[in-house]
This record gives C-alpha cells, sequence and structure tokens, in this order.
C-alpha cells in the first residue's frame, strides 16, 4: 500500500504566516479567486518509515494520502504515492488497524481556487493564520519550473514576504 510508484500528479506548495486575514482575502478577491468554503478539517496523521500518512475527515475534502515534502529553496515538491478520494469505512479501519497513530490536528480551512492553483487560508490550533499556494499538475503538463514560477508569481501578488515562509505541514515528519 506504501511508498509505490510516484503518482502521475505533482504540485509546488508554499507555505506563510498571515498577519492580516483580511488584507490577504481581499487580495484573493483581487486575483478572482473563487472561494469554495469553509472546511472544517480533522488530520489524522500515521507513522510511516518516510513522507507522510493521512487520513482528512472534513466537510469538503475526505481523502487517504501518502506523500512526501522535498524543499526546493522555499519551495516545497509534493511527492504523492497514494490518494484515496472519500475512502470508505473499511479503507479508513485499515489505517486504524495497520499504522499506529501520530496524532490529530484539526483546523479550519478557507479553500480558494485560482486556474490549477488551490489557496488555502488556515485557522490552525495555534490560533495563528496561515496561507497555503498549492500549484498543482495533475496530468505531468507542467516542468517543476513552470510550476515552481506560478507559485512564487501568486506569492508576489498576493504580497508575502519571504520572511513570513515557513515550512508546510502542521505536523512533522
Amino acid at each position: 500500500m506504501l511508498m509505490g510508484k510516484e503518482l502521475c500528479y505533482k504540485d509546488l506548495t508554499i507555505k506563510a504566516r498571515v498577519s492580516d486575514r483580511a488584507a490577504l482575502e481581499k487580495q484573493l478577491a483581487n486575483l478572482n479567486a473563487r472561494f469554495m468554503g469553509v472546511d472544517l478539517q480533522k488530520d489524522t496523521y500515521f507513522k510511516v518509515a518516510r513522507g507522510k500518512l493521512k487520513l482528512r475527515s472534513g466537510n469538503i475534502e475526505n481523502f487517504i494520502t501518502h506523500y512526501e515534502r522535498v524543499d526546493g529553496d522555499g519551495v516545497e515538491r509534493t511527492k504523492v504515492y497514494q490518494y484515496d478520494l472519500d475512502p470508505n469505512l473499511e479503507q479508513i479501519a485499515s489505517l486504524f488497524r495497520t499504522y499506529d497513530k501520530l496524532g490529530v490536528i484539526e483546523k479550519e480551512r478557507r479553500i480558494y481556487l485560482l486556474d490549477n492553483v488551490k489557496i488555502h487560508v488556515d485557522l490552525a490550533p495555534d490560533n495563528l493564520t496561515y496561507v497555503e499556494i498549492e500549484v498543482i499538475d495533475r496530468k505531468g503538463m507542467k516542468t517543476d519550473a513552470e510550476l515552481r514560477l506560478q507559485c512564487l508569481s501568486i506569492k508576489d501578488k498576493l504580497e508575502i514576504r519571504d520572511s513570513e515562509l515557513i515550512k508546510t505541514g502542521y505536523w512533522p515528519t
């Protein structure tokens, strides 16, 4: 089940702390980003030898994924090995039977779409707000360099400073 062949899916990601959520959301409106809704997410992480194994339960997004992130000078590339949308009860039960649970993170995520970019505005467990820019290529049509440029362009349009950048994710590898 784990560490199989990397899927034909890639994304490059930037995450940053946000000091002014209202200003960020105004910038998103100026970019004509489409607001998809507020997802109340519960992410359960499981112990694996490499990468992260996560069960996401939310009112918008529900999936099981096994992935790892590779740092690329401030922009991280995600290698995805498993991505099961809307897992059934047996798939979920199998996770709990097979793997040790590391922990649970609950957050409120506001989801925006802008072409092939998902932008998340998260209210995290530490009561801080974060933004995540996720530039996605589901068909292998773009190079990492093209995705990186697109990610950095959105970062600049949202006026995110380098000093605000953080490593992605709320749970350590």
